[in-house]
């Protein structure tokens, strides 16, 4: 049997899962576009489960980013509502600006040929007509008639001018309306592959969870009180009762030998803290978990430890912490993993009738 002297472990840390898909959208300069603005999605951390009522919390909280999610969805089609109504207005400034340049190339096109006529007659004309005719009253009403042309050229001139203002206008307003749709397309894009990204991310830590739950079991029976795992999964397991088998050397065997495939999943016994690592000749890659139910419980004969396996961790029954293995002097042999069980770090006791609560 490996020496073995459970130590006090590091301090825990909580390992968390956070969602949230927190987006923004561009203030629209012009009023002429609704904006209703995403807010940011709440964070929902999932922390690692200690018990069967703390998974079930933890389980309500995965429900609720669920809700989150399909929140996010809405305001992401709210958001492509407002994309549409965007292009729907481009469009309709983009015609307008059409009519418009069409109507300015024609009151150009007029005041030119007015243009030309006055260049043409010369800058006497405006004389010769006061002049003509047979007298005074002639006169005065050829003056009415030439201000009155004024006027029109005055008006005319006016209109183009106005005309040309509104089309710069309508290009400018059209520009920014089209810059705003790309920002509300790039927006749009993020969110997507946001909301894609948080799904997937929440459906893998809900189904770990429930393959957590689906691996743990409540113990009520004399000193094994408390939620409890199979160190490998059940239906890839055996074991027997092997507590004081003769081993070389004199010693007898102290703890129970749990067979299982090469480099399957190990898991925490039950919830506590992974206080120790160790590596020997003896018992190879090994592992300590000190329980909350007040036990040490020693792993040996790993291949290696999973990040959950870390110094310092605390871990829920059930959670995978290493992987099986022969290291050690079950090097050439089955795999498996050596199972010691400490009570309140004491001398060891036979591990046994706690697997055999659990595993079968």
């Amino acid at each position: 049997m490996p020496e073995s002297h459970p130590t006090s472990p590091g301090v825990p840390d909580v390992a968390r899962a956070a969602f949230g898909a927190v987006t923004r959208l561009p203030r629209l300069v012009l009023a002429a576009v609704l904006v209703v603005p995403l807010v940011a999605i709440p964070l929902v951390a999932i922390p690692v489960v200690a018990g069967a009522s703390d998974l079930d919390s933890a389980r309500d909280r995965a429900t609720q980013l669920r809700d989150d999610l399909e929140a996010a969805t809405t305001r992401y089609e709210e958001l492509r509502g407002q994309i549409e109504r965007s292009e729907d207005e481009l469009e309709s400034l983009d015609r307008r600006a059409a009519e418009l340049e069409a109507t300015a190339a024609a009151l150009d096109e007029a005041l030119e040929g007015r243009a030309r006529q006055v260049f043409m007659r010369g800058s006497t004309a405006g004389l010769e007509l006061l002049l003509a005719g047979d007298g005074p009253d002639t006169a005065i009403e050829r003056a009415a008639l030439a201000e009155a042309v004024q006027s029109r050229d005055t008006a005319g001139l006016e209109e183009a001018v106005a005309a040309r203002v509104a089309l710069d206008s309508t290009v400018l307003l059209a520009e920014q309306r089209r810059t705003e749709l790309d920002e509300l397309r790039v927006e749009a894009a993020a969110v997507q592959a946001q909301l894609e990204d948080d799904l997937d991310r929440a459906e893998t830590t809900v189904a770990s969870l429930e393959e957590i739950a689906a691996r743990q079991r409540t113990i009520d029976r004399g000193s094994q009180q408390g939620v409890y795992a199979c160190p490998l999964d059940r239906h890839l397991t055996h074991f027997i009762d092997s507590w004081g088998f003769p081993r070389s050397g004199g010693r007898s065997h102290r703890g129970t030998d749990i067979m299982g495939p090469m480099g399957v999943p190990v898991y925490a016994f039950t919830d506590g803290v992974i206080s120790r690592h160790s590596n020997s000749r003896l018992g190879g890659i090994s592992l300590y978990l000190r329980g909350d139910d007040g036990n040490t419980y020693f792993y040996t004969h790993l291949q290696g430890y999973a990040p959950r396996g870390a110094v310092g961790t605390r871990v829920a029954a059930g959670e995978h912490i290493a992987y099986n293995g022969d290291t050690g002097n079950a090097r050439g042999g089955p795999p498996h993993i050596h199972f010691e069980q400490y009570p309140g770090g004491g001398a060891a006791i036979n591990p046994y009738p706690y697997l055999a609560a659990v595993c079968f």
